[in-house]
């Protein structure tokens, strides 16, 4: 076991669970057949990628985008025609704590490039507020099924938006959500690929709202 999900709350601590997710400029995250081509990575990209994985010591998968990078970044780390920036990138993912919530995977397999990982079948809210209540850098979760599992629950700090200048058709983000947040936007930047990253928060403590 990789992070221990049943551990004793401490309040003197509170990290930050964000979400981050790449977007068209109408709010899709994937094109049809889960066609990701479409997305600006570039040196810029790259740098942004590694300044936010330094920010976290744990990240949280549904598994989709476990099985992603788990058919990736390992690969990455060894291969010697990867670029040094994607290294870079595959360094920390490696070693940094890692959890796959779900239900039909039966087990997970670390090896030399993919450690510290940890299968859960089951989504616990308490269990996820302890960790946050434990010393620690942010926690990262990926995935929009997952975000919209933790959105849901009120576990999400911080949201970050990579807006990339494309429209078309595609799976729209947080689809089929039912509350409704207010955001407060605390950092704006311009990409020269034409990217914009939107960093956002969550506004004064509010009741969750259904939408309708």
């Amino acid at each position: 076991m990789v992070v221990a999900l049943a551990v004793t709350r401490n309040r003197r601590y509170m990290r930050k669970a964000h979400v981050f997710m790449t977007l068209s400029l109408d709010g899709y995250f994937e094109g049809p057949n889960r066609d990701i081509s479409w997305r600006n990575v570039d040196h810029e990209f790259n740098e942004f990628a590694i300044e936010q994985l330094r920010e976290a010591d744990l990240l949280l998968f549904g598994r989709r985008t476990f099985s992603s990078w788990e058919a990736s970044w390992p690969k990455a780390a060894k291969d010697r025609a990867t670029s040094k920036e994607n290294l870079e990138i595959a360094k920390p993912i490696k070693n940094t704590n890692k959890i796959v919530f779900s239900r039909t995977l039966d087990k997970v397999q670390e090896t030399e490039n993919w450690k510290s990982v940890q299968l859960v079948h089951e989504f616990d809210p308490g269990a996820i507020r302890c960790l946050k209540e434990q010393p620690g850098k942010n926690i990262w979760v990926g995935g929009s099924n997952l975000a919209l599992s933790f959105i849901g629950t009120d576990l999400i700090d911080e949201f970050r938006f990579m807006i990339n200048p494309v429209i078309g058709e595609g799976h729209p983000i947080f689809e089929g959500m039912k509350i409704k947040l207010n955001l407060e936007l605390i950092k704006r930047r311009r990409f020269d690929s034409g990217n914009i990253l939107l960093h956002y928060k969550r506004a004064k403590k509010e009741v969750m709202k259904s939408a309708r």
